[in-house]
């Protein structure tokens, strides 16, 4: 088991997106499994996610412009995360947005999200914005809790995400950057 201090924190680079891609899909199966479809989430393809995150780490940035990071213990990398500007419309400027944070299922409860997080909301904060959100599926009742302890507070907005052929309900929260 690894604790806080002993995970490092950095940006992706091309040679992670193996990794990265493998804990988004088997993040996905996991978190997702009483969700979305399970024959949706069993179809999701490997390659075509390796892709994307392959080409996103070689830009830089995502396509929704988030930053990539991802969290290592002992060489091995165990989880990602994408933070940035808010993609909300109706988002002020000062406003950043916590866009992804995946962990390996196995290493789930180890401190690696929690690592994640603080380097997300750091990043926020150097780049000037004064609050953070993130969107979370209403039903990730887990996901939600883990969020609440970390201080997120849902802010009333909700929204319909188009998967699998439906519309499952999600969330806004919001956390404060300023003391």
């Amino acid at each position: 088991m690894c604790t806080f201090m002993d995970i490092l924190v950095r940006t992706a680079v091309v040679s992670d997106a193996a990794a990265v891609a493998s804990i988004d899909l088997r993040g996905w199966q996991t978190a997702y499994a009483d969700i979305i479809s399970p024959d949706f989430l069993a179809a999701l393809p490997l390659d075509k996610i390796t892709e994307s995150w392959t080409a996103g780490i070689s830009a830089g940035t995502m396509s929704d412009g988030g930053r990539i990071f991802v969290a290592e213990f002992d060489r091995k990398v165990l989880g990602w995360m994408t933070c940035g500007a808010s993609r909300d419309e109706d988002a002020p400027s000062d406003v950043g947005e916590l866009h992804g944070v995946y962990v390996d299922p196995q290493a789930w409860g180890q401190g690696i999200g929690s690592a994640l997080m603080a380097e997300c909301l750091t990043q926020l904060r150097s780049q000037g914005y004064c609050r953070a959100t993130l969107w979370v599926f209403a039903d990730n009742d887990s996901t939600r809790g883990w969020y609440e302890r970390q201080g997120w507070r849902p802010d009333g907005t909700e929204s319909l995400f188009p998967i699998a052929g439906t519309e499952l309900p999600v969330v806004r929260y919001e956390l404060p950057l300023t003391t």
